[in-house]
């Protein structure tokens, strides 16, 4: 009986091979793309769930209330790791992770930067990464020992065992000893913890004073504990309101310093924008991308439908025939079920093939590392997407025929106006609506982000480039900074007695989200006023292309100017000041200062966010004195920012970088583009558009390839009737508009649907931005006009080949 099922839906496909064949392709790239992206879908959910006991481990999120305004970070103080292991029995462990990196010998004469993490001796007992030598209750508690990754054990070492052996590293004003005591097996790239090294955090004394590893109010890193029960994460939250008020004192006030725990399994998918040290996905992506995947399915399997119904009258007859022959109802629903099925199970074969071949594309698009692994847990996805698509698209066309009369079907007098009218143009109306939807959606992102790309930020970055200059290690913050600002000056003259280039700067900060670093300071009436901060030196806003609105520029010899603040226009906004030239801080704590000039407002930030007051200082001690509040967001080490004077990338490259090996002859060269690090803001909604896109572009090709097969079902059911129109004297206009009116009303449908309500769920999208554009309304009426002209074209190709047949032929063949 099975052979007899499989024989004869095998000869349906075969003998209506346009129709086969588009429901194949459709399927295949609806299924290839879907599979990418719920496979993508899986991963992104699957991050940190390999740790054994992930649900017991908890990040700590500090909140702290400033005069009413509530902050929060996950960025914690040093004391906060041992004090809840003590305070609270619940704790099991607790670690640390504060990233740095420092100069190493990669051989007996070349450096390079080396990126690690500072973690408590616990972190491996935490963490269940995977230990290839060494016991993780041993390999981090000596000060002078790492733990590193096989990657960076190949790039020291190639093929030699690394345990035992020594890496070199500049630990504060000198070189220190390393030796490997741990070898890990390369991350997981569903962890979203990543790191390359690991040592003690004893390592801590070079870079920050014991006074700062005891202040609860400075931050550095992240904080995780591991709970005997998670059940007590409650408890524990509770009880920290006394705790602050034990260690504190005096300084705390109620409510105003608290900390809570945030299970690892909500760090990835969040919507915060602080998310510490780790990166994230924000879950709207993930609902838009799993979203995109079921509609392409939906216009995939709509095809299908729409053109079983097209058929109907044809298979009626075999629906007669075979139940006279006494096939029964359940017979008949199996077997059209059983063309459904041979039809998805081929499409999913050639869609993991179109899959395997767009996951370079995919990770390319997203910098992800998704490879298509089918486990159980895949295998189990792909049996229900053949279950889904098999009942949606075949589940009405098999139950509607099977329950025909053949009475009424033998005879001629079948009518199925509903299946034939209604429902069909329902189907592909729905299509249309879905691929003008996401059409419009493109429209919307594209001209914001053109729009983005276009604005005037109030600086120059065309030939500006970044160069990282180490800093130089202290425990004291102040002479750390002014140190490594006199070693940045050195290679900053070098560069200037080059004719190649017009300017050069120095910054601590260069630009993006949170780039510029937090500061507060109380004013005359007790309120905090929080702003952002940026310690420059040299030709800063020459280089930056800065313009003054009133006062001068920062003299650009070392030494001077050290008293002097430059603020941006919001900032003197801020303060009521009308005059701002001369004026001071209105806080007695700051050392004697003034501010000498007012920037005409410029963003600092990436244009998801508004201008904010700003600060720029030259000497950090001057600052310093009178602040209450200070959040570091970005590396400490400064930058040299270079412009230049021709367009040759290439030379001027090689100019920086020749002169970098004069100037810090053992010292790794690195470097940016200012214009990239402003495009690399955006790169998560560019390529969110990017996908749209495609998604677009596919669901047109699909819905277009529906169209044509609805208009050739169509056509060829009323040969007859074009025929004796013909006849009659109807011109093939005439016939071809009969056609156009039916499939336009259903486009038009689609349209006016489809497009408010794009603009509808872009509102969303488009509300992160501080700057927004929306297409104009001649956007939306050319989409409009040209979905209408596509409908025309693909109608009217189909109907003229209709009225080109001899209609005496026509008519003796019916």
């Amino acid at each position: 009986m099975w052979k007899n099922y499989l024989k004869i839906a095998f000869r349906n496909l075969a003998k209506n091979k346009l129709h086969t064949s588009i429901n194949l392709i459709g399927l295949t790239l609806g299924l290839g793309v879907s599979i990418l992206i719920f496979f993508f879908v899986q991963f992104e959910l699957s991050f940190d769930n390999f740790h054994q006991d992930s649900e017991q481990i908890f990040r700590l999120e500090r909140h702290q209330i400033e005069d009413g305004e509530a902050q929060t970070s996950f960025s914690t103080p040093i004391i906060a790791a041992p004090t809840f292991e003590n305070e609270f029995s619940q704790v099991a462990h607790t670690t640390r992770i504060i990233g740095g990196s420092a100069q190493a010998y990669l051989d007996e004469e070349t450096t390079q930067t080396q990126q690690f993490r500072i973690v408590g001796p616990d972190f491996l007992e935490i963490f269940n990464f995977k230990l290839l030598q060494g016991t993780k209750d041993q390999v981090l508690q000596d000060k002078f020992a790492v733990v590193i990754t096989e990657e960076v054990a190949k790039k020291y070492f190639g093929d030699a065992n690394p345990v035992g052996k020594s890496i070199r590293m500049k630990m504060g004003e000198n070189y220190e000893e390393y030796q490997v005591s741990g070898l890990l097996e390369d991350l997981p790239a569903n962890s979203s913890i990543q790191f390359e090294m690991l040592m003690n955090d004893q390592n801590l004394d070079f870079n920050i004073a014991e006074e700062g590893q005891n202040n609860w109010f400075q931050v550095y890193g992240d904080t995780y504990v591991k709970l005997n029960d998670p059940s007590e994460k409650a408890t524990i939250e509770a009880g920290v309101e006394n705790l602050m008020k034990k260690v504190l004192g005096e300084e705390y006030t109620e409510g105003s310093y608290l900390f809570t725990l945030q299970p690892i399994a909500e760090m990835h998918i969040t919507d915060k924008t602080n998310t510490g040290m780790i990166e994230s996905t924000r879950p709207t992506l993930l609902w838009i991308l799993a979203g995109i995947a079921f509609l392409i399915l939906l216009i995939a399997c709509i095809n299908f439908t729409t053109m079983a119904i097209g058929r109907s009258t044809t298979r009626a007859k075999e629906v007669g025939v075979r139940k006279t022959m006494g096939a029964d109802f359940g017979q008949l629903v199996f077997q059209f079920l059983t063309e459904a099925f041979l039809t998805t199970i081929s499409a999913l074969v050639l869609g993991l093939l179109l899959a395997e071949l767009l996951v370079p594309t995919f990770n390319s698009l997203f910098e992800k590392e998704l490879t298509l692994i089918y486990g159980p847990v895949q295998i189990l996805m792909l049996f229900g997407l053949v279950l889904l698509i098999t009942t949606m698209a075949g589940a009405y066309p098999a139950f509607f025929m099977s329950s025909l009369r053949p009475i009424k079907v033998l005879k001629g007098n079948l009518s199925i106006r509903f299946g034939k009218q209604a429902l069909r143009k329902g189907l592909v109306a729905f299509q249309f609506f879905i691929s003008f939807l996401l059409i419009a959606s493109t429209l919307i992102m594209v001209n914001q982000m053109k729009a983005v790309r276009s604005f005037d930020l109030g600086f120059d970055q065309e030939m500006v480039v970044i160069v990282d200059v180490p800093d130089v290690p202290s425990t004291s913050f102040v002479k750390s900074i002014t140190e490594s600002f006199q070693q940045a000056e050195l290679y900053r003259q070098a560069l200037l007695a080059r004719s190649e280039v017009q300017s050069a700067g120095i910054s601590i900060a260069t630009y993006g989200d949170d780039a510029f670093w937090d500061a507060g300071f109380p004013t005359d009436g007790d309120v905090q006023f929080n702003f952002r901060v940026n310690f420059v030196g040299g030709d800063y806003i020459k280089a930056m292309g800065l313009e003054m609105a009133e006062g001068r520029d920062f003299n650009p010899d070392p030494g001077s100017d050290s008293s002097a603040f430059v603020i941006n226009e919001t900032f003197a906004k801020a303060m009521k000041w009308d005059d701002p030239l001369g004026e001071m801080m209105p806080n007695t704590r700051f050392n004697p200062h003034q501010i000498i000039g007012v920037v005409k407002d410029f963003h600092h930030n990436s244009l998801y966010k508004e201008i904010e007051p700003v600060v720029l200082a030259k000497s950090p001690e001057t600052f310093f004195s009178g602040i209450n509040m200070l959040m570091i967001n970005s590396a400490t080490n400064p930058k040299v920012l270079v412009k230049g004077n021709g367009n040759d990338f290439e030379a001027f490259r090689n100019l920086l970088e020749s002169e970098w090996e004069r100037v810090f002859p053992l010292e790794a060269f690195s470097f940016s583009f200012m214009d990239e690090t402003v495009e690399n803001q955006y790169k998560a909604d560019e390529r969110l558009g990017k996908m749209v896109f495609m998604a677009a572009g596919i669901a047109i090709l699909i819905a277009a390839m529906g169209l044509f097969a609805m208009a050739a079902l169509s056509i060829a059911g009323r040969t007859k009737e074009i025929g004796i129109r013909k006849v009659l004297g109807a011109s093939s206009f005439s016939i071809s508009w009969m056609f156009n009116r039916e499939f336009l009303m259903i486009t038009v449908i689609g349209v006016l649907v489809g497009l408010p309500l794009s603009l509808y769920l872009m509102q969303t999208w488009i509300a992160q931005f501080a700057i927004k554009s929306w297409p104009s309304w001649l956007n939306f009426a050319i989409l409009g006009l040209a979905g209408i002209a596509f409908t025309l074209l693909i109608v009217t190709a189909q109907a003229y080949r209709a009225t080109q047949m001899n209609p005496v032929k026509t008519l003796k063949d019916e």
